[in-house]
């Protein structure tokens, strides 16, 4: 089970680094078509704001699996391995609690976006289900993999260093 959590969680980080080269191409195009051809660029903007902020919650897993994020190190390097391993357990059981409540909060205005047929304010009216997806879809990966953080840190497979598989 943890391998595979594992390779969701790096599948979900190769979408979001997609993501972040189509925000990086369409900025440019955005660039090239503003101030070289001087015309308009009307639907650049949301699908660069979409790309970077799906790309954020869908990327936060295979961070948590690198143990990647910010992080002060002070209190746990001066720490005995069991003091850490507990310290470990507890901050991937918070993240759990919040990924879970995140899930289904966005769950729910996923569906209801949905259902209700919600789209941008814009010329174009994308529909706002398809990027409020990376929400529940995002959370819940993370979710998923603080548990497999969990069951590593129990088995002794995770010093909470970077990479520490």
């Amino acid at each position: 089970m943890v391998a595979l959590i594992e390779r969701l969680s790096f599948a979900a980080g190769v979408v979001a680094a997609v993501l972040i080269g189509i925000a990086i191409v369409v900025v440019c195009q955005m660039v090239f078509i503003r101030y070289v051809l001087v015309a308009s660029a009307a639907w650049q903007t949301e699908v660069v704001t979409f790309s970077l902020v799906a790309a954020t919650l869908l990327g936060s897993p295979w961070v948590l699996r690198e143990r990647g994020h910010v992080s002060v190190e002070l209190v746990t390097a001066y720490s005995s391995p069991e003091a850490r391993r507990v310290m470990l357990m507890m901050a991937d059981a918070v993240v759990f609690i919040f990924a879970a409540i995140m899930f289904w909060k966005g769950l729910e205005l996923t569906l209801e976006a949905y259902e209700g047929s919600w789209t941008t304010d814009s010329i174009y009216e994308f529909s706002l289900w398809i990027p409020y997806a990376s929400m529940p879809i995002g959370f819940g990966l993370l979710a998923l993999q603080s548990i497999a953080c969990l069951i590593k840190v129990a088995r002794g497979e995770d010093g909470g260093r970077r990479g520490g598989h």
